[in-house]
């Protein structure tokens, strides 16, 4: 109802102020905490991202949370040292979003590659999912840890997000790589007697084409009720038994394109 009542508002307003003020005002922190995270789907502003900064420091967690997620999303490097001090928050959950953002923010107009001379230029889209239970932090989540599991394996070098088509084109043809785009889905999710299973799918395609290479399944099962965490831990299990087949997927689309 919240973020019903939220989308509603900015819809009319058509500017981030609205988000701002709720931000800065409202008395009750699941307001804040989804104005936060609306803010992070709209074009960033300095006066958007300075309403995050201080959101970040936000008496409630679940709004230091919401803002530093918000941050990442919005690639505000400007706010590395904000987010770099909440690492040392009280609070676990916060702690764990700003290492996780410092990782993103840090790599921003980085080249991030794994060990060995680069042979793939990977780009890695945003999950999607058709389980329910999925929110839309456990994409952007599964998102980043596909990418640091990318860069694990020797050859891959991650395509940055601003790349235009007609530039990774140049530059795979300019540094004699193969392109690839990655896309996945959550496919299951969902609670079972012995914990929570994870079912995903990869499908490999050319980049910055879109010819389809190869389709590449992974399920994993996490011990426990169902939590956040061990709804991320089945998932994260998941997509690296889908990466098991990569490496050789790879290998074959290598072999086609060179004929």
């Amino acid at each position: 109802m919240i973020a019903l009542l939220l989308a509603t508002s900015v819809h009319a307003d058509g500017r981030p102020d609205y988000l701002i003020r709720l931000l800065r005002n409202s008395d009750a922190f699941r307001v804040r905490a989804q104005a936060a995270l609306s803010l992070g789907q709209l074009e960033p502003s300095p006066k958007s991202v300075g309403a995050l900064e201080r959101a970040a420091r936000d008496r409630h967690p679940a709004v230091r949370v919401s803002a530093i997620s918000s941050l990442r999303r919005l690639g505000a490097k400007e706010a590395l040292p904000t987010v770099r001090q909440a690492t040392r928050d009280r609070n676990k959950s916060v702690r764990r979003a700003a290492a996780e953002a410092v990782a993103e923010l840090e790599a921003i107009g980085e080249r991030r590659r794994g060990p060995g001379q680069p042979r793939h230029l990977v780009a890695v889209g945003m999950p999607g999912a058709r389980a329910e239970r999925v929110s839309r932090q456990m994409l952007f989540d599964a998102r980043i840890f596909l990418s640091d599991k990318l860069i694990e394996l020797a050859g891959v070098e991650l395509a940055p997000d601003d790349l235009s088509p007609a530039d990774a084109k140049r530059e795979i043809t300019r540094r004699r790589l193969h392109g690839y785009y990655l896309e996945s889905s959550i496919v299951t999710l969902k609670p079972q007697r012995n914990g929570v299973r994870a079912e995903v799918s990869i499908i490999m395609l050319t980049y910055p084409g879109r010819d389809m290479r190869a389709m590449l399944r992974g399920a994993a099962t996490a011990s426990g009720r169902y939590t956040a965490q061990t709804a991320e831990q089945a998932i994260h299990g998941a997509f690296v038994g889908a990466l098991r087949r990569l490496p050789q997927a790879l290998a074959a689309a290598d072999a086609k394109g060179s004929l």
